[in-house]
């Protein structure tokens, strides 16, 4: 008999499977069982904003919304992603439908503008409207999508999350799997960052953490971080990290064949 904890970790999951899928890529067959499938979409994309203007259909906004790219930062496009920036945020943070929220939270994953990391950094922290696991997968995409960003400010946030306590063992099993969740994706994201917060706190997790899927994320992000391929030994690792002058990374192929020329 399945328990109600696990039952809730199911829905929860299709939910995200669902969601996730809907706000992303969607392939040909979605596309032609869509109750709104017009045959000429096959061939001719509708333009994005004038989809927004125009559509009260959630799934064509939420597709819309993720069709936002940045446009390159030059005097010709400075109106266009100023319109773009402004229709994301509205979205992210007010959309009364799940899916929108999802598209402009992948959208504004790909934005290098700074806004588009701030924005995601409310909507992370923000007390969402909607049922329990729409939030959960927000709340993860929005992470998520904050790491893509690169952005540096927000290194102070995925320091946070990613040493954030574990669930207690009187938290339901969702509420610890959503925390389990977000810190993986924190520890990840703290591998684009070569930093001393960054690696120290990678360091910390390895020394800490029992959880073996915590523990081998911050192995990886400190590869990454770093350059370096010290073993899994939480005391090697230490040492690097007082020793900072040591932290540079490793050449790749290329610098190493153009080094061997020279």
């Amino acid at each position: 008999m399945v328990s109600l904890a696990t039952s809730r970790t199911l829905r929860r999951f299709w939910w995200s499977a669902f969601l996730l899928a809907a706000c992303g890529c969607v392939n040909f067959w979605d596309e032609v069982t869509s109750n709104n499938f017009d045959f000429k979409n096959l061939f001719f994309k509708e333009d994005p904003l004038l989809v927004l203007r125009d559509s009260s259909d959630g799934h064509k906004r939420s597709k819309a919304l993720g069709m936002l790219v940045e446009p390159p930062p030059d005097d010709a496009n400075k109106e266009l992603h100023e319109v773009q920036i402004k229709i994301l945020t509205k979205s992210v943070l007010e959309d009364p439908n799940p899916l929108c929220r999802l598209g402009a939270i992948r959208a504004l994953g790909t934005y290098k503008d700074p806004r588009a990391a701030r924005v995601l950094e409310e909507v992370y922290q923000q007390r969402l409207p909607f049922i329990p696991e729409h939030n959960t997968v927000i709340r993860q995409q929005a992470l998520a999508s904050l790491v893509e960003t690169g952005n540096q400010d927000s290194l102070s946030l995925l320091v946070r999350v990613a040493r954030s306590p574990s669930g207690s063992v009187e938290a339901s099993l969702t509420d610890r799997q959503q925390t389990q969740d977000e810190r993986l994706t924190a520890i990840r994201g703290l591998g684009k960052f070569s930093k001393s917060d960054s690696i120290e706190t990678l360091v910390y997790i390895m020394e800490t953490e029992k959880d073996v899927a915590l523990h081998d994320r911050a192995y990886d992000s400190l590869k990454q971080a770093t350059g370096k391929r010290l073993p899994d030994d939480a005391k090697a690792w230490r040492e690097l990290a007082q020793n900072p002058q040591q932290i540079q990374p490793e050449p790749n192929v290329l610098e190493r064949v153009m080094f061997w020329k020279k």
